[in-house]
């Protein structure tokens, strides 16, 4: 079978090679002194089995079998086009090269490029991309409708028979609402599947996937992801909108290796193996995370929200209560050898707790969080209070010892002077202290002076 995969591959080499290069029709001709050198002008029209290509300019190495193109280039062939600025044509090895401006497309309309250069074998129908392509790949369904793969890196090899892309350095591959990124990348769009290497990331929508390495498998329309392997720091994220007054919610695992399975473009199942690390909050109690930690985690989930999970050795887990009135009321912490836990998806809860002992023996305790708040309300209001006691036994005893006031020292009463002699100075006043003054009794009282008037 091998022998007669050759023998054709060599028949169908050997029937480009013998058929002859034609030059159907140019405006003028030119012979170069060089042997074998033509210059073509004005509507070039060159043959060559079942391709054909034009220019408004040519120089043509009849020896070399090759024709330089640089008044334009339009290189058709029984399965699509290449137009460019320039080109050349190798009728030897059947390759055809394009520069500036190139676009290239199939007849069936099934991929288009766009780019700045470009190498078509034409026997292996291999277009090679080097200098920062995009790619565009269609597939047009019963119902008209189109879906659309774009790639972009700085160097694309896209092999038309196999449906195969390699992509290298700053790729970018969009379908829809999936946005992929990485270093390498592998595209087989026959069998509907992606390979990528290099800080990989995949977003989609409500959905982010990283890790060293991503393997990724499209369903059978190629429209949507239907599951994904991440090998090696594995980090998977699930997000949900806030729906109808509802809070959304997030979901967040890690590890060495993640699986994840979609169905519908939802997820339906999240498997984490070896160091596997994973919680989930409402987009309203950020600071609430209900934790899950193991040797392995899987998630189990029903139109995209939690359904059950379980986590497998030397697992632990920490979720909480939230009232209706969204308030936080305690938290149940839980240590085994297994943990499963069952979700209210309308309440986004957990429903029920079952623990397994095992090699790790198993032990649940419940907070009661309102309890803990009160009774550290309690205390600091019972700190509030000693300290205003405190401060005011302390300003008691600082009055107390500033408020008791000294006994005044004994002042000297100044005695008004006499009368002023008239025949000399009046006499000094005389100090008297107050002590030795003392008051008239009471019973000589001098009656008031009588005095004389006109009635």
């Amino acid at each position: 079978m091998m022998r007669l995969a050759v023998l054709l591959l060599l028949l169908v080499s050997s029937a480009f090679s013998s058929s002859p290069l034609i030059m159907k029709h140019a405006d003028s001709l030119n012979v170069a002194r060089t042997r074998g050198i033509l210059h073509l002008q004005g509507r070039v029209l060159f043959v060559h089995d079942s391709i054909e290509f034009r220019t408004q300019h040519a120089t043509w190495n009849k020896d070399a079998e090759m024709v330089t193109c640089n008044g334009g280039f339009l290189f058709t062939h029984p399965s699509g086009y290449i137009h460019a600025h320039e080109g050349i044509y190798q009728k030897k090895n059947s390759m055809a090269t394009a520069r500036g401006d190139v676009n290239a497309g199939d007849s069936a309309h099934t991929y288009a490029f766009k780019g700045e250069y470009l190498i078509y074998d034409r026997e292996q129908e291999i277009l090679t991309m080097p200098d920062r392509p995009k790619l565009f790949q269609f597939e047009t369904h019963k119902d008209s409708t189109v879906d659309t793969v774009t790639i972009e890196a700085r160097r694309i090899i896209f092999n038309k028979k196999e449906s195969f892309a390699e992509a290298y350095k700053n790729v970018k591959l969009t379908q829809k609402d999936m946005i992929v990124t990485c270093d390498t990348g592998y595209f087989d769009r026959k069998n509907n599947w992606l390979s990528l290497t290099g800080h990989p990331t995949c977003d989609m929508k409500n959905y982010h996937l990283t890790g060293d390495s991503i393997f990724m498998v499209l369903d059978s329309s190629g429209k949507s992801l239907k599951s994904a392997l991440v090998i090696r720091n594995a980090h998977g994220v699930q997000e949900e909108e806030d729906k109808r007054g509802a809070p959304g919610h997030v979901t967040e695992a890690f590890g060495d290796t993640l699986y994840a399975e979609f169905i519908d473009g939802k997820i339906e199942r999240l498997y984490v193996n070896l160091n596997a690390h994973g919680f989930f909050y409402e987009n309203d109690l950020k600071d609430y995370r209900n934790l899950m930690d193991g040797d392995r985690l899987d998630l189990y989930f029903k139109k995209g929200k939690m359904d059950r999970a379980v986590v497998a050795g030397k697992a632990q887990s920490t979720y909480f209560f939230v009232k209706k009135d969204r308030t936080v009321a305690g938290k149940n912490e839980a240590t085994g050898d297994t943990i499963h836990l069952l979700f209210d998806a309308q309440k986004n809860a957990v429903k029920s707790l079952r623990l397994l002992g095992g090699g790790t023996m198993a032990s649940g305790r419940y907070v009661d969080m309102e309890k803990t708040a009160r009774q550290k309300k309690a205390a600091e209001l019972d700190s509030l209070s000693k300290l205003a006691q405190d401060r005011i036994a302390k300003a008691a005893a600082k009055k107390d010892s500033t408020g008791k006031v000294a006994a005044p020292a004994p002042t000297e009463k100044v005695v008004a002077p006499a009368p002023k002699a008239k025949n000399g100075p009046a006499p000094a006043p005389r100090k008297t202290p107050e002590s030795k003054i003392s008051p008239a009794p009471e019973s000589k009282k001098k009656e008031p002076a009588k005095t004389e008037g006109k009635p």
